[in-house]
């Protein structure tokens, strides 16, 4: 008579630990196939749900410059000149409170300050923004204040990758989109 072997599933004492690798397997199967029918069932959303974004609102004509000075403002002058600037650009209260916030955060309303690694200005702008910021100054210095925050408004207005900031609607929201938008490059 030929000697069968046994597999260790058929031993009555490891009846438990084979039933349990089988639904431990199954298990991770199922997982996987109910992950996959998730993601292809998201992609069909895609294009059917419409995605909610924020207004841009239409750019007024820039509000007039300030008379131009030799030496940078004080950080107070500075202060109020944003509040004025961007007030006169269309801008809501909590928007404005934001921007100067960030102002401040940035630069210490030092418009001509100068931080670590090539950040400029009031902004702290750097590497392709300063450049483009010089650009549109045509200045290779520190522009005036004005010029900087009709620049500013530039690129809240027309780079989609500001566009959370139109969407808030208190002060401190709109300050966590500015950090985003202007320190991280993208809402």
């Amino acid at each position: 008579m030929a000697t069968r072997e046994v597999t260790p599933c058929c031993h009555w004492f490891s009846t438990l630990g084979c039933i349990m690798r089988r639904v431990r397997a199954c298990a991770a199967i199922a997982v996987w196939i109910s992950v996959m029918l998730l993601m292809s069932a998201c992609s069909i959303f895609e294009n059917v749900l419409p995605v909610a974004t924020a207004q841009i609102p239409p750019q007024p004509p820039p509000p007039e410059p300030s008379p131009q000075r030799l030496e940078p403002p004080t950080p107070a002058q500075a202060y109020a000149e944003i509040v004025r600037w961007f007030s006169a650009a269309g801008y809501q209260k909590f928007q404005v409170e934001a921007l100067a916030e960030h102002a401040r955060t940035e630069s210490g309303f030092r418009p001509c300050a100068a931080g670590p690694a090539g950040l400029r200005y009031t902004f702290q702008w750097g590497g392709t923004r300063l450049q483009r910021l010089h650009e549109f100054a045509r200045t290779s210095g520190c522009p005036q204040l004005d010029t900087q925050l009709a620049f500013a408004d530039k690129e809240l207005r027309n780079n989609p990758r500001f566009s959370c900031f139109w969407g808030t609607t208190t002060a401190s929201a709109a300050f966590a989109a500015l950090r985003r938008g202007f320190g991280r490059g993208s809402c």
